[in-house]
């Protein structure tokens, strides 16, 4: 008889119980610490140079998200979605396509940073990330502080902090909702999952999952805290704001289409496939053929009682970065609470492979990043470091998956 799910989540806490020997504290709290100095030290030079220099803004992707939020302050919300109006906001003219093509509920919330200065912005929008993965992965550490500050604060959201990108923001999201499903606050976190729609291509694969599970106050509750923000944030930025938002993403999807085989810094699989240079229509049909049995996986795993809840939160999570064609380096921190996940389902961790899987997991392409930052290989792909650690990843879930299915009796499992 598999266990019930009180059963099953002692068990997988009881699995993060190695994490407390030397190596384990060592590696949660020194490498957090360490990574976080890193970014004080990131951000306090990046001021410096502004003040040298004489600019105001420094040449992160932070700069477009405060620049959108600036003119929606100035009363001109439809600005944001003008590339010369951005660059005439930010200062920064450097030939990059760095344009704003998120939905209008997003750029009302980022509204309150628009009334500060770039540097206070971006610290505050640092300080509020952290501030919000700690809280979102707190519930799956049991109480073991390697744990929770090592994933939380893992390596792989470094290109997050160093950026000023939102990714980390939607982690701490998807993570959050996770941890209130579990606890059955159904309604609660279809609000959560709802503020996720702000960054809407990483959740297409949310509702098959809450579908599969039946979880229909979490599905209805996400749907009308998406029609609410929507509502309110076209009161705010008027309606014509979406017919120029869908102008410009289809401008920028075209834009990135055209250059996705060199475009080192994509990670989709529609940009690795066309890496190899194949032609757009093959890759963008292997692409959707992709999200399909990701898509499929998710439903198989979220429909079955006999699949755990970690083995069904580490699938969401790499289906969601294998799902979307539109898929950047620092979204890789989705990896992250993969591994945490993999770790609890007792599919990770415990020989050597899932133990350098773990730690792979863990790193994401933070290194390669680096590299790319602080040396010449200015031109290094970061597909090399995330395909085929996600690729050996979503095997390993494959092949866990299919034990579990298996498995002969069970005891049904709530979502």
């Amino acid at each position: 008889m598999k266990p019930n799910r009180d059963q099953q989540r002692e068990q997988a806490d009881a699995r993060l119980l190695v994490f407390e020997g030397r190596r384990g504290w060592q590696a949660g709290t020194l490498v957090p610490a360490l990574l976080l100095i890193f970014i004080g030290v990131w951000i306090l030079g990046s001021w410096r140079e502004l003040h040298e220099t004489g600019e105001t803004v420094a040449k992160v992707d932070f700069r477009v998200f405060w620049a959108a939020a600036r003119l929606a302050v100035l009363g001109s919300p439809l600005e944001a979605l003008s590339i010369d109006s951005l660059a005439n906001t930010h200062g920064v003219v450097d030939g990059e396509w760095m344009p704003w093509a998120y939905p209008a509920g997003f750029l009302v919330a980022l509204m309150p940073l628009g009334t500060m200065s770039f540097s206070a912005a971006w610290l505050v929008f640092t300080i509020v990330s952290i501030g919000a993965v700690l809280i979102a992965f707190r519930p799956f550490s049991s109480g073991v502080i390697p744990v929770w500050l090592g994933f939380a604060i893992a390596p792989a959201i470094l290109p997050n902090l160093m950026m000023g990108q939102t990714s980390i923001l939607w982690s701490a999201g998807i993570v959050g909702a996770l941890a209130l499903i579990r606890a059955d606050k159904l309604i609660l976190a279809g609000i959560v999952i709802g503020l996720l729609t702000l960054k809407p291509q990483l959740g297409i694969l949310i509702p098959i999952a809450l579908i599969a599970s039946a979880a229909w106050p979490t599905f209805i509750s996400a749907a009308i805290t998406t029609i609410m923000i929507s509502v309110f944030a076209t009161f705010v930025v008027g309606i014509e704001y979406w017919s120029e938002m869908f102008n410009m993403m289809q401008a920028h999807f075209d834009n990135i289409r055209d250059a996705s085989e060199q475009n080192t810094l994509m990670i989709s699989a529609f940009s690795t496939f066309s890496s190899f240079g194949l032609p757009d229509r093959v890759a963008l049909l292997l692409q959707w053929t992709t999200t399909s049995l990701a898509a499929v996986m998710v439903f198989v795993t979220w429909r079955s009682p006999k699949i755990s809840f970690d083995l069904r939160a580490a699938t969401l999570l790499l289906g969601i970065v294998s799902s979307t064609p539109y898929l950047w380096f620092y979204e890789s921190a989705l990896l992250a609470p993969a591994a945490l996940f993999m770790v609890r389902a007792g599919i990770l961790g415990s020989n050597t492979s899932g133990m350098i899987l773990t730690a792979l997991m863990w790193l994401g392409i933070a290194p390669a990043f680096l590299l790319r930052v602080f040396s010449d290989l200015s031109d290094v792909s970061m597909r090399l470091a995330f395909a085929p650690v996600t690729l050996a990843a979503i095997i390993v879930c494959v092949q866990a998956i299919a034990r579990q299915l298996r498995a002969p009796e069970c005891t049904p499992l709530r979502s």
